[in-house]
């Protein structure tokens, strides 16, 4: 069996020391991590901030890794996620496998008693008639001391696993609203996410446990550079 693989890809540790990190996913099937633990980058392939991986050696969260890579044609339909799974077992030696164990979540529920929301919350006016291809989410964040997250056209489903990875944990939805909302929510060293989510979103998070999926990381191993 073939697994989906990029054409050329660069792998490069990266010494700058700077907090800033940044993932980006290129047009083309293309992709661009920038100073990224590499458990973010497990993460990424595996689902992205909806999943949590464990196990794994120190040094996944404590070294930093530059990762382009891009497939052999351009096709705005390349299953990344899958070329990025192949680049990790082939140059990591990554060996994981999911299953299901209880964790500790975040329920996304109201902040109010009476239910209303936020003022940067709102439905949608946005047409939207294809599940898998409606709306967008954008972040632009230095991780969970400060940034902004804009949502077009996005379930509540998506909206908790927007929070995901700056919660730091996951975020799983239990408001029981239907349709799609477009949002705003920004914070900073002064105001963090979790204050700045009821107040701009009248919702809140509740620390809960519940039975997810987990990657768990069996062997990995640091890889030959570019």
């Amino acid at each position: 069996m073939r697994f989906p693989s990029f054409e050329v890809a660069s792998i490069k540790r990266n010494a700058s020391l700077s907090p800033q990190s940044s993932q980006r996913n290129l047009p083309g099937g293309r992709i661009n991590f920038s100073n990224q633990r590499l458990r973010q980058v497990i993460r990424a392939a595996f689902g992205g901030a909806d999943i949590e991986v464990v196990g794994g050696p120190n040094w996944i969260d404590d070294d930093r890794w530059d990762i382009v890579a891009a497939p052999a044609a351009v096709d705005p339909n390349a299953p990344w996620r899958e070329m990025l799974k192949t680049l990790l077992m082939d140059r990591f030696k990554l060996r994981a496998h999911v299953e299901q164990r209880e964790r500790p979540i975040y329920a996304l529920v109201f902040a109010r008693p009476d239910r209303k929301l936020g003022p940067n919350i709102h439905p949608t006016s946005t047409p939207c008639a294809i599940e898998g291809n409606c709306g967008s989410t954008d972040t632009n964040s230095n991780g969970v001391r400060s940034g902004t997250i804009h949502g077009t056209a996005r379930t509540m489903t998506q909206v908790g696993r927007s929070l995901s990875g700056y919660a730091e944990r996951r975020v799983l939805d239990r408001t029981g609203l239907d349709g799609r909302y477009d949002f705003e929510l920004t914070w900073s060293e002064d105001v963090s996410i979790f204050t700045a989510l009821p107040e701009q979103l009248g919702l809140k998070v509740d620390g809960q446990r519940a039975q997810v999926d987990v990657v768990v990381v069996d062997s990995v191993a640091r890889p030959v550079e570019d």
